[in-house]
């Protein structure tokens, strides 16, 4: 579609933002005066543009002797807080947003375990033997950070760069939606340490084994083992 039809604000919102994704990070793309006889639009229109590009994280404005308009990128976290605080306006099914990242998480696991480099392997060997070293007593704390840690760096090994950033988004939505378990002596604890220590092993065996089927299957298992866990304590909560 040509500029004509397009309001101002619109022509003038793609160009500034052109702009900014041409140049580096935190480059100087000029001063108010200069974007201004740049882009060919009121200082009025770029101010608002800029505010939008802003929020965008594509834009820094900056004031005073040194400032000007600075070229921008958005980071995971920035875009993970506004689309999971956008979600929290939906009504929806919340467990959709788990039944999203277990499949996402399943898929990633199956690229992992085609990855056939001995570098691959040595990595997820690495943390299936700290898993299986991990003892019944272990804190919620401790479990969620081991957990962590290997799934980046599965979604390090894998290059699903795409998929991890919608995964970290429901992600932040469950966190932001649901308290994470803090019950650490209940008897119900060890009993969860158990079942994701030895479900998460068979995951990490089966990629390091390149099974891909049985690694679907381990992944599968692990998300129910983390969903059943955060609901069983959500749904507590909710009791009137």
């Amino acid at each position: 579609m040509s500029d004509r039809g397009k309001t101002a604000i619109r022509v003038a919102t793609e160009r500034l933002r052109g702009l900014s994704l041409a140049a580096d990070d935190g480059a100087l793309l000029g001063s108010e005066d200069a974007l201004v006889a740049r882009l060919g639009f009121s200082r009025s229109t770029v101010r608002q543009v800029a505010r939008l590009l802003e929020r965008e994280g594509l834009l820094k404005v900056r004031k005073g002797p040194n400032g000007g308009y600075f070229a921008a990128r958005p980071d995971a976290e920035t875009i993970q807080a506004a689309v999971s605080a956008y979600l929290e306006t939906l009504e929806m099914d919340r467990e959709d947003v788990t039944a999203i990242a277990s499949a996402l998480w399943v898929e990633v696991v199956r690229k992992a375990a085609a990855n056939h480099s001995d570098e691959a392997r040595a990595i997820v060997e690495g943390f299936k033997k700290r898993v299986a070293s991990l003892k019944a007593d272990a804190s919620f704390t401790q479990v969620r950070k081991l957990d962590l840690e290997s799934r980046k760096a599965i979604f390090d090994l894998t290059n699903s760069r795409y998929i991890e950033l919608i995964f970290d988004i429901n992600m932040a939505f469950a966190t932001r939606t649901f308290p994470l378990p803090d019950e650490d002596e209940t008897p119900g604890h060890a009993d969860f340490v158990r079942t994701w220590r030895d479900a998460k092993v068979m995951e990490l065996a089966a990629i390091a084994e390149q099974d891909v089927e049985l690694a679907a299957m381990a992944a599968r298992y692990v998300r129910k083992i983390w969903h059943d866990r955060i609901w069983a304590r959500w749904r507590k909560d909710a009791l009137p």
